[in-house]
């Protein structure tokens, strides 16, 4: 359906955004809060305001507003030549107690959207909707109790885990639109919008109301969709005419009310049938509707409450998406080029396979299609709000308290401003990850936003994402008129007219290539599914009838992953001791609502970063601060376990913020469950957290004893020499691949390790900035995998295949077991001591492998194996007589993780592509020693396999943006002092070979660039040397290197120095630089140049302002993640 304002809007729910009531419940709270707000009256000095314009009134003298000068058939239409003619603001007379305001700029959206100046209130076209949807979410006040019922009930349902379940239903309706095409031939013309919205109108039924409305198996629409469809118009029209008009169309009412009445029938008669002929295992929104209970109330919906909401659910969402995915059409078909984009990154995804859920993450380029599609033609025509207090907008425009405003989302989304000079283009590129997360606040907001925000995005964004990826799978697609112009319809949104398209089966594609199995292959998968979980629950000693289990939040921080990965472990975890992750979201997410849970226990896991809390934290702690600054307090209920990691590297910071954040809370009221873990990622990560871990679920289910640790392991199944073409996987599910153009040495081994630089293709649509990183899947070594197959006899053709696993890394389908041990878990991780103790179980009582198990268990012998970085694979070969099956060994491991390198490479150097694709290239070292352990040579994971490609290799690779503020300037003329060593220089590099590109492009001005570059010798590791002089020749940056082992010869002249020892030296410059606004760049070992780099910066503001050290600390801590900026490790 389309509207003025976006359906059925509780909330939205994409994963992890927005997944906890953004206001607490009840109406006495919300009318204090506005009244709180309303009071905050702003000093309004007039005569600086200038008169918001308005268009003159042509009909009727003006008596009737300017209601009748607004288009007939397409009224949106209207406020789009106004906008033209009166940017970026405007006020209509439309017959309400003020004008109604138009604004059209992004800067005035981003006012607008200022909860303490504006609010979503109902209006009248929500009330003149009520007799549609009654107290359904959509026009029901947000003050009214059942919509906060509804609104509690629904969010979880729309999350990622219910989106998921319900996505075979939305593949088996697309699977049954491409089928339909595909029968219909090469020649039939498709009316878009007619398929599109049948598409969704039944995607709806099914996966909201387990309700199958056959849209494709029938001429006609269903009679529901089209009285709905009547019903919403002409509660348009009516919102749009003045009231005294609209006693004259009594027949449209009387018609209106008929369908009304036709449609509630049938909403009666999909909850009788529901109600008769329960289906508990159902994976729709009725079954939470009907039983459901809101914890806050104790209340259910009620039968009257669940008629309303289900035409609300359909008519939010179906039109609006099915005009959305005809604008897609229209725009990749005038888009030949993006079109080719999408349709390879479709092959490259799904290929001639059957799409799956975890496939929809990787259609990156898809779902900026989607989002470049909503930016230029939104569905909906306006963003409203209301003035809740007298106001200024943009600095000179009065607002009146009570006041409408609305954004006019084809202006705002096509702001130059933000946009540039070719907004009106459709560029899908500026959606993709780097370019989107880094747009200007409230600039692109197609799904609303606050209290009243779009509940369907999610829903939305995968049934459009399953949609097109089948089409372009199977199809070649072209409008069959290749000069068709968009021409649009709406009263209240908009969609396309006459838009027609063809499509043509692909020469290398069958009739069935892509189109999931019959209700037979469905039923053979419940039936596996229902033997896994059967197997799972006897391998873990769980009854038959499996208790409900206790529910955890798990709320967590970081930048690298690192935090993540254990959320990951605690989820494999959990069950076995009767818990269950019920909520996972980082932590400033999930404080949106400014609480914590009450009914549930928190677990917290949050790193300290150079003393500061992760990018995705720093409201969680800033909140608390501010709570405990007034003297403020939880809720009773809070309960909380905090899980800190660190790097002993910073030993003034280490463990800063987690230690914080326990006191904190407590101080706020909070319970703590137990105390607080604790994690150094430079010695030992994943010991510390499976022992405190353990301890907190053993605390939380009331268990007397660890988990039996004759539990651990898979049933592997080994199979001889029986495939010849073996199934290949990439590690990362998110991976893509890049393909390998150079490989060069930068430094041999003769003084370090060796350094090389590398040069990626990265995949189509791949975009990235200087300070970003390269996400490498690398490959163990050779030999270590060679010592775990000849370990446990293996053979180098062998095909595993385990039966069922709690990890999702554990291949259930075939797979060669070289390549599993290659690609699928980490084989040099330091063994922890429950890893230890698994192997001591497997040991008979009194054996000589019992007692050598056992005595490596005592702290000091295990501190001796931690410093000696023994593995698993280690100790098995210390213990040869263990006998140890490679089921429990391989659940023993951890999934291979990827690395990351800084790019050090700038995408504006023209040298930087190949085949239309961006190239970035790594700096890195080669890690190959010696193993401490004195067990082979240690090969690093990643740099020994870059070291190894040839040009023409894939890689599997990601660009992660930074998130930290690891970024040039905005300001080209800012002054930057880069500090580097070793392979640190790599985000320099990139640094300068953009300011380069910048300069010769002679449009902006550089400022002032010096670089501290830290090597061993003048000859044999300076990397870069003679690009460093070429662009120090150009004057695009100083130089200072610094050579902390010249050779003899060198002594006198070279003065070996390290780079605190130079940036000391230049202090005088360097403090005249930083005065004058400089940037400070650092990036190199946390331990030596991080750590040694910071205690110069504090020595020289000590000297320049006459302060303690204990000052300087303090000084540098604030200027830190702004003006001084790290990159370490």
């Amino acid at each position: 359906m389309t509207i003025s304002e976006p359906m059925a809007c509780p909330v939205d729910s994409t994963a992890g955004e927005d997944m906890e009531c953004p206001a607490n419940p009840g109406k006495e709270f919300d009318e204090k809060d506005l009244q709180e707000k309303q009071e905050m009256q702003e000093d309004i000095d007039h005569s600086k305001l200038l008169p918001i314009p308005a268009p003159p009134h042509h009909s009727y003298f003006g008596l009737l507003g300017h209601s009748p000068d607004l288009d007939s058939t397409l009224p949106v239409k209207s406020y789009w030549k106004f906008m033209d003619e009166y940017a970026p603001i405007y006020q209509l007379d439309l017959a309400m107690e003020h004008p109604r305001v138009f604004v059209g700029s992004r800067e005035l959206v981003n006012e607008m959207a200022d909860d303490s100046t504006y609010i979503k209130f109902t209006h009248r076209l929500h009330q003149e909707m009520r007799p549609v949807f009654g107290d359904g979410l959509f026009s029901a006040e947000s003050t009214d109790k059942a919509w906060w019922k509804a609104h509690r009930l629904l969010v979880p349902a729309f999350g990622p885990i219910g989106l998921s379940k319900m996505f075979d239903d939305m593949q088996d309706l697309s699977a049954q639109l491409v089928l339909k095409w595909d029968r219909f031939g090469p020649e039939h013309e498709i009316e878009c919008i007619e398929d599109m919205a049948r598409l969704t109108f039944d995607t709806i039924g099914l996966c909201a109301f387990g309700y199958r409305f056959n849209e494709f198996y029938s001429k006609e629409p269903h009679p529901f969709m089209k009285q709905l469809k009547e019903s919403i118009v002409e509660s348009g029209k009516r919102a749009n005419r003045p009231d005294i008009v609209n006693l004259a169309y009594y027949r449209d009412e009387q018609h209106r009310q008929d369908n009304i009445k036709n449609m509630r029938e049938l909403c009666m008669k999909i909850i009788k049938d529901r109600d008769e002929h329960p289906k508990p295992d159902a994976k729709d929104l009725l079954n939470v509707m009907l039983n459901g209970v809101d914890k806050e109330t104790g209340e259910k919906l009620g039968v009257d409450n669940v008629i309303y909401q289900i035409p609300t659910l359909l008519g939010g969402g179906y039109e609006t998406t099915g005009a959305t995915l005809c604008f897609i059409y229209y725009f990749l078909c005038n888009n030949p080029d993006k079109l080719a984009k999408a349709q390879q990154e479709v092959d490259e995804i799904v290929g001639d396979k059957v799409l799956t859920y975890d496939m929809l993450r990787n259609l990156k380029y898809l779902d900026a299609c989607m989002k470049e599609a909503l930016r230029l033609q939104h569905p909906v025509s306006l963003l409203t709000r209301f003035a809740i207090k007298d106001t200024v907008l943009g600095g000179k425009y009065f607002i009146k308290k009570g006041q409408m405003v609305s954004g006019i989302w084809r202006h705002f989304h096509r702001d130059p401003k933000v946009w540039g000079e070719d907004a009106d283009e459709f560029r899908p590129e500026r959606m993709l990850d780097v370019n989107f997360k880094e747009l200007p606040p409230n600039s692109w907001k197609p799904f609303g936003d606050g209290l009243r925000a779009c509940i369907g995005r999610g829903f939305a964004e995968q049934e459009i994402l399953i949609h097109i990826a089948m089409a372009l799978q199977k199809f070649d697609v072209k409008k069959v008129d290749p000069n068709y112009e968009m021409q649009l319809t709406g009263q209240m949104g908009v969609k396309p007219v006459n838009f027609k398209i063809r499509v043509v089966r692909r020469k290398d594609r069958t009739l069935n290539v892509g189109i999931p199995g019959g209700g037979t292959t469905q039923e053979l998968k419940n039936t596996q599914q229902a033997k896994q979980q059967a197997q799972r629950q006897q391998q873990n000693g769980a009854s038959a009838t499996q208790e409900a289990k206790k529910p955890v939040s798990v709320f967590f921080g970081g930048n690298m992953g690192t935090s993540e990965s254990l959320v990951q472990a605690f989820e494999r975890s959990a069950p076995t001791f009767g818990l269950e992750l019920v909520d996972n979201q980082d932590l400033d997410t999930a404080i949106k609502n400014k609480t914590l849970p009450t009914d549930r226990p928190t677990l917290i896991i949050i790193p300290s970063y150079e003393g500061r809390p992760p990018d995705n934290a720093k409201k969680f702690v800033a909140w608390i601060e501010q709570m405990a600054a007034k003297g403020d307090k939880l809720p009773p209920g809070t309960k909380f376990a905090v899980f800190g990691v660190g790097n002993s590297d910073w030993t003034h910071t280490f463990h800063k913020v987690p230690k914080l954040v326990d006191l904190t809370l407590e101080q706020l009221g909070a319970e703590r469950i137990i105390e607080a873990g604790f994690a150094n990622v430079k010695r030992d990560l994943i010991g510390p957290w499976e022992a405190w871990s353990e301890k907190l679920c053993m605390t939380l289910s009331g268990a007397t004893s660890p988990t039996n640790l004759d539990r651990a392991g898979v049933d592997v199944h080994i199979e001889k020499n029986n495939l010849t073409t073996l199934p290949q996987a990439l590690g990362g599910e998110q991976m893509a691949v890049g393909v390998v153009v150079g490989n060069r040495e930068l430094a041999d081994t003769s003084i370090g390790a060796a350094k090389r630089h590398i040069e990626i293709r990265l995949p189509l649509g791949s975009e990235y900035k200087p300070g970003d990183y390269l996400i490498i899947q690398g490959r163990n070594p050779d030999e270590t995998v060679f010592r775990v197959m000849q370990r446990f006899n293996l053979g180098g053709e062998d095909v595993m295949s385990v039966q069922s696993s709690k990890k999702d890394f554990i291949p259930t389908q075939p797979m060669a077991v070289e390549h599993f041990l290659r690609s699928g878990v980490e084989l040099a991780q330091p063994i922890t001591k429950r890893q230890l103790a698994v192997l001591a179980s497997w040991a008979e009582e009194g054996s000589v492998e019992r007692t050598q198990l056992d005595k490596m268990h005592d702290e000091s012998e295990y501190q001796q194996l931690l410093d000696r970085r023994y593995s698993v694979i280690d100790i098995l070969e210390e213990v040869p007589g263990l006998t140890l099956p490679f089921g429990v060994y391989i659940d023993l491991l951890l999934p291979l993780s990827p690395r990351l390198y800084s790019i050090s490479s700038s995408p504006l150097d023209p040298t930087n592509k190949s085949k239309g694709c961006p190239v970035a290239s790594l700096t890195y070292d080669v890690f190959e020693d010696p193993a401490k352990s004195g067990h082979g040579t240690f090969r690093g994971v990643a740099s020994s396999y870059l070291a190894n490609r040839t040009p023409g290799d894939c890689i599997p690779c990601l660009v992660r943006p930074t998130k930290v503020p690891f970024r040039l300037p905005p300001d080209t003329k800012t002054p930057i002092i880069m500090l580097a060593a070793g392979t640190g220089i790599a985000p320099m590099r990139a640094f300068i070979q953009e300011r380069a590109a910048i300069q010769r492009a002679g449009e902006r001005k550089l400022g002032p660039a010096i670089l501290f570059f830290g090597c061993r010798h003048p000859d044999k590791d300076y990397m870069y040397r003679s690009e460093l002089a070429a662009w120090e020749a150009e004057g695009i940056v100083e130089v200072i290197p610094c050579f902390s082992k010249p050779t003899d010869g060198q002594q006198q002249q070279l003065q070996g120095r390290h780079v605190p020892d130079a940036l000391w030296a230049h202090r005088e410059r360097v403090w005249d630089l930083f005065q004058e606004g400089a940037n400070v760049y650092t990036c190199g070992s946390a331990a030596r140049l991080g750590s040694s780099s910071a205690a110069t910066w504090r020595r020289i503001w000590s000297e320049k302002m006459g302060k303690s050290e204990g000052e300087a600390h303090e000084w540098l801590d604030r200027v830190k993640g702004e003006r001084y900026i790290s990159d370490v490790w």
